[in-house]
Order: C-alpha cells, then structure tokens, then sequence
C-alpha cells in the first residue's frame, strides 16, 4: 500500500509522539529565546543573512524582531524594506473579495463577461479559475539564456496569447502562472470602472494607513531597501517588472505594513470575516483533488488548522492560520533576502510554526514536516 507524504507524516506522529514525550523535562524557556533560537538556526543551516519575522496571535504580536547577520545595512527594523514579490497578489485577492462581498463580481462567471476582448479560446474560464490558477491558459512571457523578457505592453501580451492553446482544460490540474493575474487585473479594472493602481490606494492602503507599500520601484527610498544575497547566483525575481505587472509582482514593502495589512484584513475592516471565511476553503478540481489556491490564496491544511497565504519569490512568505472561524487565528510573517541552499519560504514558516500552534499534535506534525522538508533539501 503506497502513502502521499502528509498520510506518512500524520503516521509518524501517531507512532513517534508518545516516544518524544516520554521522560522529558521541560525546561521553562520564553517564546521569544525559542524562535530567537530558530532564527539563528536557519541563518545557519540555509545561509540566509537578513530574516525579519512577526507572529501574531489574535491581534496581539507574540513576536517581532530581526537577524541580521552581518549588520552594515544601517537600515531600522521598520524602516526596513523588502521586495515581496508575488505577495503583491494578495492586495489582488483582497480586491476581487471586495467586488464579491459588494454584490459586483461573480466568481462563477466567466472572466469575458467583464472583459469580452479576452481571447477567444478563453471565453468560458470562470474568474475563480483564474484565481486559483486552474485556468489553464500560457505564461505571457519568456524565458531565454536566463533572461525574462516580457511584452511591451499589455496589449501585446493578450495579442500575443490569442494563437496559443490552452496548457490543459480548466480545472483539470492547477499550474502557476503570472497570466493569471493579468487577467484579475482587467477583471477588477473593468467592475470598477477604474485603474488597479487607484484601487489598491483607496481601498487597502488608506483605510489601514500603510505608508511603507509600493507597486512598482517608482518611488521606493532605495537606501532602505535591503538588498538581495544572491549567494546561489541564481535568477530570484531580480528582472525589472513591466508596470502592468503590478498586480502579480513588484511590490515592496516593511514588516510593519504588512502586519497591518493582515490584521486588518483579519479583523474584518477590509472585507467581513464572514466572507474571509467563506472564500478561503478549498478548492476542489475536477477530480475532487483540493488545489493548491483558494480564492487566490495559498491553501494548506494542516490537522484542524487552515493555512492561507502567499509566498514571494521563494524568499517571504505570509501565512494565516484558523479553524473554523477567525476569532481564533495566527499570522506569520517571515521575509529574508535569500538563502543558499534553495530552501523553500514554506519550510521556514514551518520551522517557526512548530512553535506557535497550540495543539501539541499539530506542533509535532509541523516540526516532521520542517524536517522532512529539510532533509529533502539537504540530499
């Protein structure tokens, strides 16, 4: 009898929990001495130089601090700026909530009843497949020698994609592409009746105040910017984004803002927990398999707990964790400036989830996944 890995790790943890209890002595250690250890663990074990994290629980921050290894950037800790690359996706996602919860935009229909000079082939692709990016349609650029090299606008890019086919039927497998969120971003635009640019303005950025959030390099104080370790030598979202790009990538932001971003979005003052709830389940493909997205969002299960989020080009990542409703959840935060082993933003946020939940079950199962992640990484 074959087993998918998180049937495995569930039966680990069934058969290994009592051994790892039994006979130990707890040593009484404060929170914040635990994750400073973890911190310090992966700056080690993956190379990464700078790590900001924040963990909130409930509104109230558990955690909130800084590594920063080699210490010349002369840059605070809330002044600190990041790329956060696809993490940009979720003002998106945030937006398209919005338009649902206000009665504007149907998530069953599909994406050319608001945008009817999609291509041809695209016609019946309902919005929330290209959400969860089950859609099916190409990657509107390319990639040669290394080199990403995009349309010149977006014009171009959706005259470009009229001949080619579809990758497969919609929701017969899920496949990350940026296409995607072109597509959210005409969507939006056109319910709207107004730019994408505006709309993250008015309807994120001025009710929370975030004044440390960009689309776009335009306007970023450069000197705060912390700068990528690009020890792998290897292509990490480094190219300069084309301005329409702005809903799926190139973004920039603090640790501070982002926070606010989530606890905002959780407290209901951006869209209703309600509704938070409702959208952020999974989301079931053709062959009753859960896809990796739901509403846009990252989509995870972990035992009781939701996981929902974004990571940013393989280097942040923000993750939401809840049950059954929101007046219980969690919120981490974890950004660095690359690493050199490859490890994935989702291992570290594991590696600091172990010891936040408190299921002790689900602990275990976190820090066997941290590990088997980790182990996998390392052969």
């Amino acid at each position: 009898m074959k087993y998918d890995r998180k049937t495995l790790l569930n039966l680990i943890v069934l058969v290994f929990a009592p051994l790892l209890l039994a006979g130990c002595q707890y040593k009484q250690t404060s929170f914040e001495e635990i994750i400073s250890k973890q911190l310090i663990e992966n700056s080690e074990k993956h190379g990464i130089s700078v790590q900001e994290l924040v963990v909130i629980h409930n509104q109230n921050i558990l955690f909130n601090g800084h590594l920063d290894l080699s210490d010349k950037h002369g840059i605070k800790n809330k002044e600190r700026i990041f790329p956060i690359y696809s993490v940009a996706k979720l003002f998106a996602n945030t937006l398209v909530m919005q338009l649902y919860e206000e009665g504007k935009l149907d998530l069953s229909a599909p994406a050319s009843t608001y945008v009817p000079s999609l291509p041809y082939s695209w016609r019946n692709i309902q919005v929330i497949q290209f959400l969860n990016h089950s859609s099916g349609v190409p990657e509107y650029y390319e990639v040669i020698d290394g080199k990403v090299l995009y349309p010149t606008s977006q014009t171009e890019t959706f005259d470009r994609l009229k001949s080619q086919p579809l990758n497969f039927e919609p929701d017969t497998e899920t496949r990350y592409t940026q296409t995607n969120y072109l597509v959210i971003k005409r969507v939006i635009e056109s319910v709207t009746n107004s730019t994408y640019r505006k709309l993250v303005e008015s309807r994120i950025y001025q009710p929370l105040g975030l004044q440390n959030t960009w689309l776009g390099r335009k306007g970023v104080p450069r000197e705060r910017i912390v700068p990528l370790n690009n020890i792998r030598n290897e292509h990490v979202n480094v190219d300069a984004f084309p301005e329409y790009a702005i809903s799926h990538a190139d973004a920039y932001s603090t640790i501070a803002d982002l926070c606010t971003f989530l606890t905002g979005l959780t407290s209901g003052k951006l869209v209703s927990k309600r509704t938070l709830v409702k959208l952020w389940q999974p989301y079931a493909l053709q062959s009753n398999k859960v896809g990796g997205f739901s509403s846009g969002w990252n989509y995870d299960r972990i035992g009781t707990w939701n996981a929902i989020g974004h990571d940013g080009g393989g280097v942040v990542r923000a993750r939401v964790l809840f049950k059954n409703t929101l007046d219980d959840h969690y919120i981490i935060i974890y950004l660095t400036n690359d690493n050199k082993d490859g490890v994935w933003s989702r291992t570290l946020v594991d590696s600091i989830q172990q010891h936040v939940l408190p299921d002790l079950y689900i602990r275990l199962y976190s820090k066997l996944r941290y590990l088997y992640l980790s182990f996998r990484l390392a052969i």
